[in-house]
């Protein structure tokens, strides 16, 4: 049909696929229609499950089609490898259908629907190619199974397809419609699920021939029934047995995939059966499949079932509000005390602890005592200590201190958060660098790892949490895996194999910060489902059926339920993030985006009056673009626009202009992956800057002339400055390390890009990591001048903003910055940029308010 190319768009600096019609071919009339009509057809179409069509050329010589570039293997390659998993092979069924849903929807069918014309990207998205094309003529004669008979337009009386993949409408020359394309999906999941063509036969006449007449021979492994009725109502001869809508496939295909687990949860196990022997079986099969629907309905409605929660029960107290900051609350098993974290005005955390009956909270930790804001303090089983985490001599990890004041003492070091055990014997932590789980009996004692081990290897994100159970018997860690997202483990005490629990935790933005029930099998845990506000909700560890409990208009997190189960304290957050304008001379600090939703990680164009940030005002977190000059704002990427069929974003963060102001990277996660993405300030779809895999991308940077970024790659418990060639497909390039929560920034003159060492002071490094140059200051976002000769940096403790003379390496402070400490709510991302006329620094702030709160009125199932 045509010739295909791997070439550069050096208008975007990506890498495209360019198909040509030769000449030769571009002179046959019929074979030029149908070229013209294939750019038409996939042109129309826009979905992250079709491959994108750029731009087309129909009237150049020869004519082409510019289009997406699909890294990754042909499903014709993975299958030939052999039968795919069960959910795997779900998981690409869903994609194609729901691609095929957008074509429908459009009026278009496939009609040539195989594994040869899917791709399977690195990141495992399912790529439908070469919609509405016609291959060769219809004087082609197909010599095997595999080969497309014929390819003359759709009209009855003509066979189009290749023959294996057919549909009996097809095979008999029948008109065909989207239900055509059903059955194709069909066989190729039979196919993935077995490894086998269920209708192969020795040429194509015999194989279109079994189509028509034959059954598909039962699958030789076991699946869940689910999974066969619906490749059952697939493969049904007649049209009127498949279903009415692909959306409705697509649905559904989705919904055994995410609850696969579920699927097998009952026995364990799934069985084989063969599928119908005849017509009076198939009328049997679509009954079955009614029930079976009217089944699966009323399973997923009881799984999360909202008509329980009782909101005439409910009374709601403020329990610690006089700081403008309290986090973390943590129940005494007393049942008399909460334990929390307050933050003062001058920044500085402390450990507090507030009696139910008193109106105030008193501080436990000395000034000296440094208290880290990580996962929420909890209680000695006698109620006499409170753990924490803190930082002392130079390390972190968790100390003690008496419930009523005195010496806090660091009970284990390099800790990201523990738990200790109902008897008080046993403290289980999380190490601070990687996913490993260690135990120490008694809590100062050397620790072990705990065997066998009961996450898998790899890098994790996030905010983990562990506890021990009630009943001393088990441990949930909750914690975010790259690759696998939001997952949550019960490890069993004393230590034995591990299982993963509550699979819907996957759809989480972030990771559930919990607290167990006094019957140590049920959960209150908070989270946030596709984008919108962290909720309370309640779980059953052994079923994973879960439950609201509480959702507001603001985010609640951190839930600690009491010692008898009856109340529930809980974090109530007001905070905001607003944009402000500080200038460089004298004159007031000016609030430019400021609202009572979240306007954070601004960065200003250098070339132009606009401003990107990231927002939550519609609820998901979004990337917005503003232009200060006209006085407008709009979304520029959503949610939807990184995920697929039933999915979502989870957040963006960091956005970038390049110089020219034409250009935007920012980064966005889906299922747990994070990856720097680049598109235009004008619109259009958002296109990955690297190839990589296993992977997590933050805080790009542009370079001057715009072919590079640079960014924050955190692989393996370790965080690289890296550059790349965006679209390129080039592998990037490691510059560095990176250290702290603020984000590099490539100077105009593409000799520094300005980071941080490892004891978060400013660092600036070549852009091809040869040199490095120390300069003063801390952790706060810096910022370069036009001319590239002064960093400006806005820093934390106390605010204030400086200025930085590279050449001399000598700072100078400009102004007091007193209550505006630069903030990010994801990092790295905390970011300042300076204003299109070069005369302010434009930066993100917290406005604080975190309350606790105390629930009253929750019962458990």
């Amino acid at each position: 049909m045509g010739e295909v190319y791997r070439a550069l768009d050096t208008r975007v600096g990506r890498q495209v696929a360019l198909k040509i019609l030769p000449e030769s071919l571009a002179r046959d009339e019929e074979r030029r229609r149908r070229f013209e009509q294939e750019a038409r057809l996939a042109a129309s179409l826009n979905h992250p499950n079709l491959m994108a069509i750029y731009d087309v050329g129909l009237d150049s010589h020869p004519p082409y089609i510019v289009s997406e570039l699909v890294p990754g293997e042909s499903l014709r390659a993975i299958v030939a490898k052999g039968p795919l998993p069960p959910r795997r092979a779900l998981d690409i069924a869903a994609q194609m259908a729901a691609g095929l849903a957008a074509a429908h929807a459009a009026g278009i069918v496939h009609r040539d629907l195989k594994p040869e014309n899917i791709i399977v990207t690195p990141e495992g998205t399912a790529k439908i190619l070469d919609f509405g094309v016609a291959r060769l003529n219809s004087k082609v004669t197909a010599t095997n199974a595999t080969q497309t008979a014929t390819m003359s337009q759709t009209a009855a009386g003509s066979v189009v397809g290749t023959a294996a993949y057919m549909s009996p409408e097809q095979a008999r020359a029948e008109d065909v419609d989207w239900r055509s394309d059903q059955f194709s999906l069909g066989l190729v999941l039979y196919e993935m699920l077995s490894g086998k063509q269920p209708f192969a036969r020795a040429s194509a006449v015999q194989t279109m021939s079994a189509i028509v007449e034959d059954e598909p021979p039962p699958l030789e492994r076991p699946v869940p029934p689910q999974v066969r009725w619906v490749l059952e109502r697939c493969l049904a001869k007649e049209r009127s047995g498949r279903y009415d809508s692909t959306s409705d496939l697509a649905r559904e295909l989705g919904h055994l995939r995410d609850r696969y687990s579920e699927l097998t949860s009952a026995t364990g196990q799934v069985t084989a059966v063969a599928p119908a022997r005849s017509r009076r079986t198939l009328a049997i099969t679509l009954g079955t499949l009614v029930l079976g629907a009217l089944a699966a309905t009323l399973f997923f409605t009881l799984t999360r079932d909202r008509t329980l929660v009782q909101l005439s029960d409910y009374r709601l107290t403020p329990f610690a509000t006089a700081l403008a900051v309290q986090t973390g609350p943590s129940w005494s098993p007393d049942g008399k005390s909460i334990a929390f974290r307050g933050q003062s005005d001058t920044g500085k955390w402390q450990l507090l602890v507030q009696t139910l009956t008193a109106p105030t909270a008193v501080s436990l930790t000395a000034p000296d005592v440094v208290v880290i804001p990580r996962a929420p303090p909890f209680w000695s089983s006698d109620s006499r200590f409170v753990y924490f985490n803190c930082a002392t001599g130079g390390r972190e990890g968790i100390c003690r201190v008496p419930a009523g004041g005195g010496e806090t003492t660091m009970v284990q070091a390099d800790v990201y958060c523990a738990t200790i055990s109902p008897d008080g014997r046993t403290l289980a932590m999380l190490d601070r660098d990687e996913p490993v789980v260690y135990t120490a009996t008694p809590p100062e004692a050397q620790r072990r790892k705990y065997e066998p081990a009961p996450i898998p290897k790899g890098t994790f994100y996030n905010s983990p949490l562990i506890a021990f159970a009630p009943d001393g018997k088990q441990i949930l860690l909750t914690i975010a895996l790259t690759g696998s997202g939001e997952t949550a483990w019960l490890l069993p005490w004393p230590a034995g194999p591990a299982r993963r629990i509550v699979s819907e935790f996957g759809r989480l933005r972030f990771t559930p910060q919990f607290s167990w029930l006094p019957d140590s099998r049920h959960i209150v845990f908070s989270g946030s489902f596709n984008g919108a506000s962290a909720e309370l909700l309640l779980a059953d560890t052994r079923s994973g059926k879960m439950w609201p409990v509480l959702t507001q208009d603001r985010p609640v997190s951190n839930p600690t339920v009491s010692p008898d189960g009856r109340r529930i304290a809980y974090q109530s957050g007001l905070s905001q993030t607003d944009v402000i304008s500080v200038p460089l001379a004298d004159g007031p600090v000016e609030t430019l985006l400021g609202s009572f939703r979240d306007e954070d990680m601004a960065d200003a164009s250098p070339a132009t009056s606009q401003i990107a940030y990231i927002t939550d005002r519609r609820g998901p977190n979004e990337l917005w673009i503003a232009s200060t000059s006209e006085g407008t704002q709009r979304p520029l990427l959503t949610a939807q626009d990184l995920g697929g069929q039933n999915e979502s974003a989870e957040f963006f963060m960091s956005p970038a202009f390049s110089r020219d102001g034409r250009r935007i990277a920012t980064c966005g996660s889906v299922h747990g992956s994070t990856y720097v993405y680049t598109l235009f300030a004008a619109g259009g779809s958002p296109v990955r800057a690297t190839n990589e895999t296993g992977v997590l991308e933050f805080a790009p940077t542009w370079s001057p002339d715009g072919n590079w970024l640079a960014y924050v790659r955190f692989q393996s418990g370790a965080d690289d400055l890296m550059k790349v060639r965006p679209g390129s497909g080039d592998p990037p390039v490691r510059i560095g390390a990176h250290n702290t929560s603020s984000v590099p920034v490539w100077s105009p003159t593409d000799e520094w890009i300005a980071d941080y060492d490892e004891h978060d002071h400013p660092l600036l490094i070549s852009p091809d990591g040869a040199k490095t140059k120390a300069l003063p200051g801390d952790q706060g976002p810096v910022v370069w001048s036009r001319d590239g000769k002064t960093l400006y940096q806005v820093r934390a403790q106390p605010t204030a903003l400086y200025a930085i003379d590279i050449a001399a390496g000598k700072d100078r402070k400009i102004r007091d910055l007193p209550g505006l400490v630069p903030t990010a709510r994801l990092n790295p991302g905390t970011r300042a940029s300076l204003s299109q006329d070069g005369k302010s620094i434009i930066y993100t702030v917290n406005r604080a308010r975190q309350e606790i709160w105390l629930l009253d009125g929750v019962k458990a199932p």
